[in-house]
């Protein structure tokens, strides 16, 4: 039998993952549940049911609530998810910890994070542009189609460790990846924001709190002894909830200022960092809470997606629309997949496939930026499209986490460590926006009745370049690109 790889303790050893040891079965162990599986499998199920009651509930309550009582509704519903994420965070900042010698390998996961946030986000942005007939405007496709970059955080580790996948090197990169993934998204809303609305000195404030917790949480890592059992994390969660909507609250009311809202992902997690926590006093109990809210949150999750019915997009046939919004989804995961070209050195394809895989259900993250999208005044088809692509990978996640626990399992005969070679990202980048380039520069013309219907056009307007960067040959600027899609005449008009 081969070597199986060592399992990191803690964070600080994760750049260090290409250690093997022999014996190293503990954790293995550890994960097994009573029936020798990987975790109890009732903890999937139950989450899954959850996350499938609570996007069901919603639109109900969007079709049978009037408007004041279904704005009501979604205040509630924000309230308590923001809760229960930053009950979540703090438990993740619990056990975050940093190897400080070592600085340049999260910068490396940073920048990794970002690249796997930023690829969702360029390919929905480009489909928008060019493959929606209508003119799109530039800013608004790229505020919209952000809603595809971030992970979500919330779901990710609480089905992860529903998994029993808690202990091993995919969970903990996972988590590192995920919050650089959430926090990465939440600053690059602040220069989309300057493009649509152009530059408020408010946005310099979102960006220098964001840089102070960052900065706390790495300064003062688990130097603060302060009580950490579920009923403090809860405390913390709700002081950390009233803080942020107390802020928005104020600004948008009283203050002569645009408001400021900031996210309760980055002041949770940072909690959690600068909390001492003493690991060997948890209980079962403290577990059987943990999950109670996990379970609570897939709920709400459920529950936060928007209506499905939004208006605008009536002039896109069915087809026209199942096509659009089966392309954005699987833009969606294309774009994570840039993850299996990193780590080389310290995974073997399996891993870092779950890896990717794991990355890549969204939630509440995502549906706050459609959020957003709306309050900038952003709707039509975009915004529908939006909507129920990221409700579609809402019912995808636990199918992600299932296949990230099958990957996840070691061999059963290995013939040692993965061999090291060296990452090339440029590759899959290169792999990716060749891709993209024949999509959006697919054979023009129509077809007669045969096999292909009519496919669907977007005249670009005079003076617009096409992308950038594609070639000449395709197109000039007024040149329509005629995108795959079967739809039929009367559903541009």
């Amino acid at each position: 039998m081969g070597n199986p790889p060592h399992i990191p303790s803690s964070f600080g050893d994760i750049s260090n993952t290409n250690t093997y040891n022999k014996n190293d079965n503990h954790s293995r162990d550890r994960m097994k549940g009573p029936d020798g599986g990987d975790g109890p499998p009732w903890k999937m199920m139950v989450f899954t049911l959850m996350l499938m009651t609570g996007l069901v509930g919603s639109q109900v309550a969007a079709l049978k609530l009037s408007r004041h009582e279904y704005h009501s509704w979604v205040e509630v519903v924000e309230k308590l998810t923001m809760l229960c994420l930053s009950f979540i965070m703090v438990n993740v900042g619990y056990e975050f910890n940093v190897d400080k010698s070592n600085i340049k390998s999260y910068a490396k996961d940073y920048l990794v994070a970002m690249t796997a946030a930023g690829f969702p986000w360029i390919l929905v942005a480009a489909w928008f542009l060019y493959a929606l007939p209508g003119p799109v405007p530039f800013g608004s496709a790229l505020v919209a189609a952000s809603f595809a970059a971030p992970t979500s955080a919330g779901i990710l580790f609480s089905m992860l460790e529903a998994a029993g996948l808690k202990e091993t090197w995919l969970f903990k990169k996972a988590q590192i990846l995920a919050i650089f993934d959430d926090l990465g998204t939440i600053l690059l809303m602040i220069p989309l924001k300057i493009v649509v609305e152009g530059f408020k000195w408010e946005l310099t404030a979102d960006a220098a709190i964001m840089l102070l917790l960052l900065c706390s949480a790495y300064v003062k890592l688990h130097e603060l002894k302060l009580p950490s059992s579920s009923a403090f994390t809860m405390l913390y969660s709700v002081l950390i909830v009233g803080f942020c909507e107390g802020m928005y609250f104020v600004t948008d009311r009283y203050l002569p200022m645009d408001a400021i809202r900031i996210s309760v992902l980055l002041p949770a997690f940072t909690m959690g960092c600068i909390t001492q926590v003493d690991h060997h006093a948890q209980s079962d109990t403290e577990e059987r809470i943990k999950t109670v809210i996990s379970t609570c949150f897939m709920l709400l999750v459920g529950l936060s997606m928007p209506s499905l019915f939004i208006a605008g997009s009536d002039h896109l046939s069915f087809q026209a629309l199942a096509g659009h919004v089966l392309a954005v989804s699987l833009l969606m995961i294309l774009g994570k997949m840039f993850l299996l070209f990193c780590y080389k050195d310290e995974s073997d394809l399996r891993t870092r496939l779950g890896l990717a895989l794991g990355m890549c259900p969204r939630g509440e993250v995502g549906a706050g930026v459609i959020v957003i999208s709306l309050n900038m005044g952003i709707s039509g088809p975009i915004i529908t499209i939006a909507v129920i692509s990221l409700a579609i990978n809402l019912v995808l996640s636990s199918g992600f986490i299932v296949a990230v626990k099958h990957l996840a399992r070691p061999p059963q005969a290995s013939k040692g460590p993965p061999r090291k070679r060296s990452a090339k990202p440029a590759t899959v980048a290169f792999t990716i926006m060749a891709i993209t380039a024949c999509i959006f520069g697919a054979v023009q013309g129509r077809r007669s009745n045969g096999a292909a219907q009519v496919f669907t056009t977007w005249p670009m307007p005079p003076g617009r370049q096409a992308c950038g960067t594609l070639p000449a040959q395709l197109g000039g600027p007024r040149q329509a690109f005629m995108v795959a899609l079967p739809v039929y005449p009367q559903s541009l008009h």
